[in-house]
């Protein structure tokens, strides 16, 4: 077997070989990445690597990415490794040489791109994947160690009840426009000095994430002002739709009671209906949600009538997603919306031989603000 890095010209056997990993929670999904595997990275950051294991028939039997990023981590820039997409196959041949490849691999990630820490993310429900990479490990093996550093919740947004409380009448809100860039970035950057990991640390660092964001623009943000024109909240909404799509296959018992009472809600105007999955109608078809993004609020109630003027605006068959910070009640799901949730962990990945950082200590716990383009 052997390592290598991926090529554009690898792409069609990445996407075939991506098709095969399914992911395994509430409910089945294939993950398609349309005509470029690559383009998902290319969103997040405009450096990353990618590697693919091959046995000695040339088959694709492993792959990993990582995504790099420069992040404030205790006030102080670092450069941190995403590590995307690990998928094996399950033969114990193909674990045991990824595992022989790990050290190697790091150490040349930190070579390159002058990398202090590699964090991932994993969905708790996923017993097989958390029981794979966090339980202990023997220390006749050299094996990465995964340190939790904070549990998000993917939150998804399906309707309204009838007694939802209206959006704030005092709030303006408004779609992004060009023009006044220079206001909504400011806004942004004072709020993001709150943070831990925060992403954007000056205007050009944000506005080249903009540029490498594929179908997004100003248009697709929305601004609250309050009754002075003073900027108190911000998102943006984003469909990954031929960039990633989310292909339900099966939907597990729970899934498909809270589908069938989507599509019961959705009778009296409360709720849009999830897509059906592949196993009913054997047609491939997606799930169709906007994702939210840089999200900036000075109160619950404006990230309410944020929300309400984000759903208001996405199609009828259109739900959203966004990834909450627990410890941030400002982001926490409104009450009366109908809402599902799911927990992931944000993992540090340690080697045996290298020390625990000082960032995960409980001491350093204040919010954290990530996108969703993160977590799925």
């Amino acid at each position: 077997m052997r390592l290598e890095l991926a090529q554009m010209s690898n792409n069609e056997e990445l996407l075939e070989f991506y098709s095969r990993f399914p992911l395994e929670n509430s409910m089945q999904l294939k993950l398609d990445r349309g005509r470029d595997f690559f383009k998902y990275y290319n969103i997040q950051s405009d450096q990353f690597v990618s590697y693919i294991l091959r046995d000695d028939k040339s088959t694709i039997l492993g792959h990993v990415a990582f995504v790099i990023e420069t992040v404030l981590i205790e006030g102080k820039a670092t450069r941190i490794a995403w590590s995307r997409d690990l998928r094996i196959s399950p033969e114990r041949k193909a674990i045991l040489e990824w595992t022989e490849h790990t050290k190697d691999v790091f150490a040349e990630v930190r070579k390159i791109f002058g990398v202090e820490y590699f964090m991932t993310s994993l969905n708790m429900n996923e017993v097989v994947a958390l029981n794979t990479f966090t339980r202990p490990r023997s220390q006749k093996r050299f094996m990465p160690r995964y340190f939790l550093y904070r549990k998000f919740d993917l939150v998804s947004l399906h309707g309204q009840f009838p007694f939802t409380y209206a959006p704030d009448s005092k709030l303006k809100i408004r779609r992004g426009n060009p023009s006044q860039a220079d206001q909504y970035i400011n806004y942004l950057l004072k709020k993001n000095q709150d943070y831990a990991f925060s992403l954007y640390t000056n205007k050009e660092n944000f506005l080249e994430t903009m540029d490498r964001w594929t179908s997004l623009s100003w248009e697709d943000f929305f601004i609250a002002f309050d009754s002075k024109d003073n900027i108190v909240g911000m998102m943006s909404s984003w469909s990954s739709a031929g960039v990633q799509d989310f292909i339900p296959l099966r939907y597990s018992l729970l899934a498909h009671n809270f589908r069938q009472f989507l599509k019961f809600g959705k009778l009296f105007s409360w709720s849009r209906t999830l897509t059906k999955p592949y196993h009913r109608i054997k047609i491939e078809a997606s799930l169709n949600f906007r994702s939210l993004n840089h999200i900036y609020v000075d109160h619950p109630d404006i990230f309410h009538s944020l929300l309400w003027k984000a759903y208001d605006e996405a199609r009828d068959n259109e739900f959203l997603v966004y990834a909450h910070d627990r410890k941030n009640l400002n982001l926490k799901p409104p009450l009366g919306w109908i809402a599902a949730v799911q927990t992931y962990g944000l993992y540090l990945t340690v080697l045996p031989d290298e020390e625990i950082p000082s960032f995960l200590h409980p001491s350093h716990e204040g919010l954290m603000n990530l996108e969703t383009t993160r977590l799925i």
